[in-house]
C-alpha cells in the first residue's frame, strides 16, 4: 500500500526542510513513538499541524480520548515552514465573487471568522503560555509599481467595508522614515490587525498544550488508508500498526494524498511556497538599506514576495512560483528568490543567505477552504484549503470541525460554505502542470502592469 501525491517523492521528504531555520533554531524532545500494534481511541487526527493540533486541543479539553498521527513529527509540515504571518485570509477568492456565490450574509460570516481567527491564535498564545516571538502591529501591503498605488487605495476601502477598520496609508518618504525602504516600493498601506510569530514554536507550543490535556501523539506514522469498520468504527492503516476510532478528522492541508482516503482526490491542490533566511544583519546594515521595521510585508505582485526582519534581526524573504520538488528545481528556486532578495535590497546584495526551504501551501478548486463533514459518511471529518494563510485560518476551521465532533452549538462564526464539499479540480491528474501556465501569466502581469 502506497500513497498516491501529486507532487514529486522529493517534496514529501527531507530535503526541502533540509535548511529550515525555524526547525534549526528550536530542536524539542520526540513527543509520541510509532504507532505500533493495534490501538484505540475516540477521535484520530491525521496530520500534526495548526489544523490537527488545534482541532485535538479542543477535543481534550473536552475529556475526548485523541490521538494526533503525523508521517514526520508534529509541526514538520507547513506548520512548521512558513513565514509566521498570522493575519487576515484563508480565501483568495474577491469579495464580489463570496457574495454572488453563497449570499451576502454567508460572505459577512466569513469575514467576521476571518477576524475571529488572529484573535483564536492571540488568545491560545496566551492561555498556553506559548512564547512565539511576537512582533509586527497588523501587516502593510507595499506597491511594488507607481501604478499600484490604486490599488492600494482599493484595498483600504475594502477593508474599511468588509471588517469596519480603517487602513494607514504611507507615502515613499513616510515609509522610509518606519524603516521600510526597498527597491521600487512607491508607497504601502498599513492593516492595523495581526501580528507575526515564529510558526514551528506556536505549533510545538499548541501540541504540549494537547499533551497537558491528555491527548496523545503518534510521530513518524504515515497512515496508508483509512477504512470502516463493522462496528461504525475506522481503522486507520500504518506499516507499523492500526488504529481504531470512532471518529476521524484529515488534517493534511497540501500534504494530502489523492488515495488516503479518496475521496480527497482532485479536490486540493499543493503549492509550493520558498523562503530565504538571513544571517543577523548588523545595524550598520539595516541603516544602510533602511529597512529596520519589524513589520511583516508583503507586495502587490500576484506571485507575491513576503518578507519580515525577525527580532534577532534576521531578514526572511518568501516567494512563490515554482511547481515542482525536484532537486534541481530546488535549486533554480534558492537562486531566482535570492535575485529577487537582491532586487529589492541591493545593499545587502553581499549579505549570506544561509538558510533556504520549501513547503506545500493548498488551494481549493473555489478558493475558499473547507472545513466539515465529509459526504456520505459518518464520523469522517476533513478541513483544509487556506490559500497561504493557514496560522489563523486553520487554527480557527480545527476548532469549527472540533465543535462539530462534538456535536455541540458553537458562537464562532461558521460560514455554511465552509461546510460544502470542494468540488473537484478540472483536470484533476494535470492540475499541478496546468498551475505552470497560470504562473507563466502572473509572472508576465506582475512585469507589465
Amino acid at each position: 500500500m502506497s500513497l498516491h501525491r501529486i507532487f514529486q517523492e522529493d517534496a514529501y521528504g527531507e530535503q526541502p526542510v533540509a535548511e529550515n531555520f525555524w526547525h534549526r533554531s528550536l530542536s524539542p524532545q520526540a513527543l509520541g513513538a510509532p504507532l505500533s500494534d493495534e490501538q484505540s481511541c475516540e477521535v484520530a487526527v491525521v496530520g500534526g499541524g495548526y489544523t490537527g493540533l488545534s482541532a485535538a486541543l479542543k477535543l481534550a479539553q473536552q475529556g475526548v480520548d485523541v490521538a494526533v498521527l503525523d508521517a514526520q513529527h508534529i509541526g514538520w509540515g507547513a506548520s512548521g515552514r512558513n513565514g509566521g504571518f498570522c493575519c487576515l485570509g484563508g480565501t483568495i477568492a474577491d469579495d464580489a465573487d463570496l457574495i454572488d456565490r453563497y449570499g451576502e450574509a454567508d460572505a459577512r460570516r466569513y469575514f467576521y471568522a476571518e477576524r475571529a481567527a488572529i484573535d483564536l491564535v492571540a488568545e491560545l498564545l496566551e492561555q498556553n503560555s506559548i512564547d512565539a516571538d511576537v512582533v509586527s502591529k497588523g501587516e502593510t501591503v507595499l506597491a511594488h509599481k507607481a501604478r499600484r498605488v490604486d490599488q492600494l487605495k482599493d484595498t483600504a476601502a475594502d477593508i474599511q467595508k468588509r471588517y469596519g477598520i480603517s487602513c494607514t496609508f504611507h507615502g515613499k518618504d513616510e515609509l522610509a522614515e518606519l524603516g521600510m525602504t526597498a527597491s521600487g516600493l512607491s508607497s504601502g498601506l498599513t492593516i492595523p490587525i495581526g501580528f507575526a510569530l515564529h510558526p514551528y514554536k506556536y505549533a510545538r507550543g499548541l501540541a504540549e498544550a494537547v499533551k497537558v490535556k491528555g491527548g496523545r501523539f503518534y510521530e513518524q506514522t504515515s497512515v496508508l488508508g483509512i477504512t470502516p469498520a463493522a462496528d461504525g468504527q475506522y481503522v486507520l492503516k500504518a506499516r507499523t500498526g492500526q488504529l481504531r476510532a470512532q471518529k476521524v478528522l484529515l488534517a493534511t492541508n497540501g500534504y494530502s494524498s489523492e488515495n488516503m482516503p479518496e475521496w480527497l482526490a482532485g479536490r486540493y491542490l499543493p503549492v509550493q511556497s520558498n523562503i530565504l533566511m538571513s544571517r543577523v544583519l548588523s545595524e550598520e546594515e539595516l541603516k544602510r538599506q533602511g529597512w529596520f521595521s519589524n513589520q511583516m510585508a508583503y507586495d502587490t505582485r500576484t506571485l507575491l514576495h513576503y518578507f519580515r526582519l525577525l527580532p534577532d534581526r534576521r531578514m526572511l524573504f518568501g516567494m512563490r512560483g515554482s511547481v515542482s520538488a525536484t532537486p534541481h528545481a530546488r535549486k533554480r528556486m534558492r537562486i531566482a528568490t535570492r535575485r529577487d532578495f537582491e532586487r529589492m535590497f541591493p545593499e545587502w546584495a553581499k549579505v549570506e543567505t544561509p538558510d533556504f526551504w520549501s513547503g506545500l501551501a493548498c488551494l481549493t478548486h473555489k478558493l475558499v477552504p473547507f472545513a466539515g463533514a465529509v459526504p456520505n459518511t459518518q464520523g469522517l471529518y476533513a478541513a483544509f484549503g487556506y490559500h497561504g494563510n493557514g496560522i489563523a485560518m486553520a487554527t480557527y476551521s480545527g476548532q469549527l470541525v472540533a465543535a462539530e465532533m462534538l456535536g455541540a452549538a458553537t458562537k464562532m462564526s461558521y460560514p455554511s460554505f465552509m461546510k460544502q464539499a470542494p468540488t473537484e479540480f478540472p483536470f484533476r491528474t494535470m492540475r499541478r502542470h496546468l498551475l505552470a501556465l497560470s504562473y507563466t501569466w502572473f509572472e508576465l502581469k506582475d512585469r507589465l502592469l
